[in-house]
């Protein structure tokens, strides 16, 4: 019996669409003028005429040429619409949309982003991708999903052992570990895929396993392990992230890493990197690490309201005059002002995220990213300048 669909096409001289392909079709028609790389219709009509056993009727052509068209306008519109999302986001003129374009990009076959190559320090590349993905994945600049999103993902995925750990061990793998955690948490709550659901349980499990007895994380090959602020608020990010987004049984190792993060606080709101007036690189990178964590914890976190009050009033002493540049304390002190709904505070954040924008490279082979001119910059380079200026951006 023939097919019905193919005696309407015999009889208007083409293949009627069906209706599921329509709004594919009306979307491909809005994407912006491209240049097909590979024409499919030549070789395919060779195919047939080199087939002398068929005889070549209208139906016969439509039953073998509709499906190969259909699989290859499907890649075209897949493609089309995440080129079209690139281009949306660097032609919306913000920073943060540069900045995405820009690591869009960047991004290396297997998914991750050369930090090396960027003039980083190849042992942090898990949490230099991870960082990247956050800024893709964050804000209205941002992207879902697509090539670039799905390889990050994956290379963040082979990177994980049995174990549940992130990258090569080494002392600072915990960055690695914590930062890779809350971009796959980020990803998940967007995508809903259970692989990355699975990949995030086993970090979660090898985060609370590694939480010291005081509450805090540190490095990995102390001999004596020291809890420090600057590790265990990753790790506390992506436990609370991942408690806001549905994984249970957080709620402990949470509120042991909150009082941990407070007993290193002083009266005056600032904060230490394993004690109280412990500042071996200075206080206000941890005193707005510190506030970002103390602001956004829940109620009953052991920090007196005059204590709080002085945190907040740091934040803002911080933002006011922001010191060299330090696109770490940037991040963290962009995070915290975004805490504090008030007008101050507002618009401090304003001022920082102008004086990051001022900053960012408008022309040349690097648009759209950030020098990587910091202190830092020699175990992140332009990648960690640019993914975390971006992040502070949004």
């Amino acid at each position: 019996m023939r097919n019905n669909t193919h005696d309407r096409a015999d009889a208007e001289g083409g293949p009627e669409v069906p209706s599921h392909l329509q709004s594919v079709i009306e979307r491909l028609k809005t994407l912006p003028p491209g240049t097909v790389s590979h024409d499919l219709a030549p070789e395919i009509l060779a195919r047939v005429r080199a087939t002398e056993t068929v005889k070549i009727t209208p139906s016969v052509f439509w039953r073998w040429v509709y499906p190969l068209a259909t699989a290859a306008s499907l890649a075209l519109v897949l493609g089309g619409l995440w080129v079209w999302s690139v281009r949306r986001a660097e032609s919306d003129g913000t920073p943060a949309g540069r900045a995405v374009a820009w690591l869009c990009r960047t991004q290396e076959p297997d998914g991750s982003w050369n930090t090396a190559r960027w003039g980083g320090n190849k042992q942090f590349e898990v949490a230099l991708t991870g960082l990247s993905l956050m800024a893709i994945l964050g804000g209205k600049e941002g992207v879902a999903s697509g090539p670039v999103v799905d390889r990050a993902v994956d290379y963040l995925l082979r990177r994980q052992d049995e174990h549940g750990e992130f990258g090569a061990p080494f002392d600072s793998a915990p960055y690695n570990q914590g930062i890779a955690t809350l971009a796959l948490i980020q990803a998940y709550r967007v995508q809903k895929d259970e692989r990355i659901k699975s990949a995030v349980d086993l970090a979660l499990k090898a985060i609370c396993e590694r939480q010291h007895p005081d509450g805090g994380w540190g490095y990995r090959q102390e001999a004596t392990p020291a809890s420090n602020l600057s590790i265990t608020l990753w790790q506390l990010e992506a436990l609370r992230l991942a408690a806001s987004s549905g994984w249970a049984d957080l709620r402990g190792p949470i509120q042991r890493s909150s009082r941990w993060i407070a007993s290193v606080a002083d009266e005056d709101g600032t904060f230490g990197y394993r004690q109280k007036r412990d500042f071996p690189e200075g206080s206000p990178t941890l005193t707005a690490m510190g506030a970002l964590s103390m602001l956004e914890a829940a109620e009953g976190t052991p920090i007196p309201p005059a204590r709080r009050q002085a945190i907040k009033a740091q934040v803002e002493r911080l933002a006011a005059a922001p010191g060299e540049t330090d696109y770490y304390r940037r991040y963290f002190l962009a995070a915290a002002l975004a805490r504090l709904d008030e007008e101050g505070p507002r618009h401090r954040l304003s001022e920082i995220r102008s004086e990051l924008a001022g900053r960012q490279v408008r022309q040349g082979p690097e648009e759209g990213s950030w020098q990587a001119d910091d202190r830092w910059s020699s175990s992140g380079g332009r990648v960690y300048a640019t993914a975390l200026a971006s992040l502070s951006m949004r």
